[in-house]
Order: structure tokens, then sequence, then C-alpha cells
């Protein structure tokens, strides 16, 4: 079957002297895997094929989970654009190995590549900090794939409140009763800019805090349950 559909390129690899193997959040297809034959000795096509690049890709699709490459036409040059801010680039290389990580073949809504499509260009018009990006855009792809930690209730009991500790294990804020001592308490300044982050409201985000970017990203590290190979030297830059 041969189908056709926009998507970003999350990572590449080499198979062999001249092809590849691509990883790519589509629109519609979720994220898929194609093989690129001879890519490396076409320049639009490995244009195209490059990480971060928003691009059309026409593939043949079989019963296995790998597709083959036909043809690919550059829509956005994310990778480009970004590259001339050292941040920019990092954070985006993060965000892309986030998505490719949390997601299975096959999956992924039209949501998840809107999101990505809208982060990547954020930091490509350089209107907001990486960091913030980052965070947000990470928060919000875990709440689409069902991982979002209620603002209103507790996370064990269900109890309405303004709770201001947090549990990883129980899932989001919890009351004090259900509290188990280990949780940490944060201020509420603090929750609201972790919930202005989930939401992606930018005028309630605020001033980085580093006790929110790391709530944001333990939260993350939590439900992906594996090491990202990026992480740690990017996190130190952005």
């Amino acid at each position: 079957m041969l189908i056709e559909d926009e998507g970003i390129v999350l990572r590449s690899w080499p198979l062999g002297e001249a092809d590849g193997i691509l990883s790519v959040l589509t629109r519609s297809h979720g994220k898929i895997r194609i093989a690129a034959k001879r890519i490396k000795k076409n320049r639009l096509m490995s244009t195209a094929a490059a990480p971060l690049s928003r691009s059309r890709f026409i593939y043949w699709k079989g019963k296995g989970e790998l597709g083959r490459l036909s043809s690919a036409s550059l829509l956005s040059p994310f990778g480009l654009a970004l590259s001339s801010d050292y941040p920019s680039y990092l954070s985006s290389c993060l965000m892309a190995e986030t998505a490719d990580k949390l997601l299975e073949t096959f999956q992924g809504e039209e949501g998840s590549y809107l999101l990505l499509w809208g982060a990547l260009a954020a930091l490509a018009k350089r209107r907001l900090e990486p960091w913030k990006v980052v965070a947000s855009f990470e928060l919000r792809l875990l709440a689409q794939a069902g991982w979002a930690p209620g603002s209103e209730e507790c996370a064990e009991c269900g109890r309405k409140g303004d709770f201001f500790r947090f549990s990883l294990q129980m899932g989001g804020w919890v009351c004090e009763k259900c509290a188990r001592g280990g949780e940490k308490r944060y201020l509420k300044s603090q929750k609201a800019q972790f919930c202005a982050l989930l939401k992606g409201d930018w005028e309630r985000s605020g001033a980085r805090d580093p006790a929110v970017e790391g709530l944001a990203r333990d939260w993350v590290n939590y439900y992906l349950d594996r090491n990202l190979n990026s992480e740690k030297v990017i996190r130190e830059k952005i």
C-alpha cells in the first residue's frame, strides 16, 4: 500500500554505505519507521530526511513494521533554522528523542505531531526560553498519552482541594492525609507554574524555577522508565 503523509524526522541511522532508516512522527499514522534506499546519494531526499526536518513522505507499507521510502520533499527545515542557536538546537534534539522513546511504532495521534511541530516552531522563532518549551512539550506529550496529574484533587483519594505535595508513585498532587512521608512539598507559586507548563499557558509560566523544572523532569523520567541518551548533556546547557 502506498501512503502519503507529512511528518517530522525524530531520528535516523545508517544501513550500509548508502541506505538509512528513519524514525518519523507523522500527522496521520503515528510514529513510523522507513527504510530509505540510496538516501545518501540523493541530495534533496537526504535533506528532507535529516533529523528535525518536517517533510512530506510517500512510502510503501507492507505487513511488517518497516516501510520503504519512495520520495520525500522538505516542508520546514527546522534542523537548519535551529542550528544557529545551540540551546535551542539541543532542546529540539531532546524533544525528538523523548517522542521517539515514548511512542511505539504506529502510536501517536495528530495531536502529538502538532505538539512537536509547534514546539519546534517556537524554538525556531526564539520567542520562548528553550527550557520552558522542553518542559511544557514533555508534560503535554505525556498528558496526551494518558499521564496527566490533576491539579484540583488528591491523586490517591480524589478529594477536592489545592494540595502542594507531589507523589510520582501515586500520580500527582496528594493531600496531607494520603501523603506517605516522602513526598516533596512545593510552594503555591511553584505548583501554579507546573500547571501552567502542563497547559502551555505561557503568560502564567513565569521565570525559571529549578524546583519546578526538576519536578517536570522527574515526572517525565518516571513514566518513560528509560534513560535518554542526550539528557545528561543537554539538561546542563539549556
